[in-house]
């Protein structure tokens, strides 16, 4: 899937650049469409990746569209009342959540250092791939190799110690650690 991204990706941008207004709505969607594949040729044969990315990109920036018109259109008071039927997670959920949490930091201390820092401004700073690459000195295109490939590298990190990345479920033995209450 990688391969098929790299092959297509300044076609998947313009695809994107036609459907969503916004620059970087353009570099998130694309980096979106990258993650979406790549979780999902896990899962299933991907008999045409190119077809594929470019229906993920499409279903994407769909959302995208209807995202935005639905924050345009909500009230004030709408934002003001937190819904009534959201639970707080069980204490398994929440014990999962911070083991997949630490391992996903171990994987990224593993990136080399460049990756390392491309890859926490862009993913954890949310900063732009433009302020990204301005900050660091390099181009833009190294900016989205250095995101994909440290994408790449968590994934496999986290699925060679049971966690499908991308997935919620948890690995049997993380969930049998949760509910003995066992701390990682």
């Amino acid at each position: 899937m990688l391969r098929a991204f790299l092959e297509n990706e300044s076609g998947i941008r313009r695809f994107l650049s036609r459907l969503v207004r916004r620059p970087q709505d353009v570099d998130d969607l694309t980096q979106e469409t990258f993650l979406r594949a790549y979780a999902a040729e896990g899962d299933q044969d991907v008999a045409a990746p190119r077809a594929y990315l470019y229906r993920v990109a499409k279903n994407l920036a769909l959302n995208e569209k209807v995202r935005h018109a639905n924050t345009r259109t909500s009230s004030l008071e709408d934002e003001a009342q937190p819904p009534q039927d959201v639970q707080a997670p069980s204490g398994e959920a929440h014990v999962y959540g911070r083991q997949k949490l630490e391992l996903f930091a171990e994987a990224v201390d593993t990136l080399p250092p460049q990756c390392r820092e491309v890859f926490l401004l862009r993913k954890v700073h949310g900063l732009s791939q433009k302020e990204v690459a301005r900050r660091l000195g390099v181009s833009e295109g190294t900016v989205e190799k250095h995101v994909a490939a440290g994408l790449v590298k968590c994934a496999q990190y986290l699925r060679q110690r049971g966690y499908d990345a991308g997935r919620v479920k948890a690995p049997e033995a993380a969930r049998a650690q949760a509910r003995s209450g066992r701390d990682v």
